[in-house]
């Protein structure tokens, strides 16, 4: 295996093979590194990409005793960090706020449609009732009536109103339940 050094040097004088040799060796670790700043693989291929063609174009400036792992993570801190002042940082968030907002939007919109269809079965449900039933329905839970006012109201026993109570909420947990769950 040849040594670091060595294949710093014949990069300096524009060795392709040890490039791609320090290439092979470095790659997975460096995309690794800007992968865990920069959350996003494109971009991290992209700024690892970058970090090597920069050692490429200033081969001649290597310096072989040199500690080129720590010369090599350096250039990757200061690729992402000219990626996040750059323009594509920028439309990059921007698209994730807008994808989020959407989600949130569609999300809004969907639970909206929902409450409105369960409405609509309800009150579908209620028109299918018989008409003393609804009647009952209507005065307990849309006007907030006691048992005891409704029997009143209507000229029936407290029992019998419990009763259409009990028979209407049975008859919506029935076909309505469903849709909940």
């Amino acid at each position: 295996m040849v040594s670091e050094q060595e294949l710093i040097e014949q990069i300096r004088h524009g060795e392709l093979g040890s490039f791609k040799m320090l290439f092979e060796r470095y790659y997975c670790a460096i995309l690794a590194f800007a992968r865990g700043i920069v959350d996003n693989d494109f971009h991290a291929d992209e700024i690892t990409q970058n970090v090597f063609i920069r050692i490429w174009i200033k081969r001649a400036t290597l310096d072989p005793d040199r500690n080129f792992k720590s010369f090599l993570y350096t250039l990757t801190r200061h690729e992402v960090a000219d990626y996040f002042r750059s323009d594509r940082y920028d439309r990059y968030r921007c698209r994730l706020e807008l994808l989020r907002e959407a989600e949130h939007v569609q999300d809004r919109f969907a639970a909206e449609y929902d409450a409105e269809r369960m409405r609509q079965m309800v009150l579908d449900e209620i028109e299918r009732m018989p008409a003393q039933r609804r009647e009952v329905f209507r005065l307990s839970r849309i006007e907030g009536l006691a048992n005891d006012q409704i029997a009143e109201r209507l000229r029936i026993s407290k029992r019998t109103v419990e009763g259409h109570l009990n028979k209407a909420l049975g008859t919506l947990r029935s076909k309505v339940g469903k849709f909940v769950c």
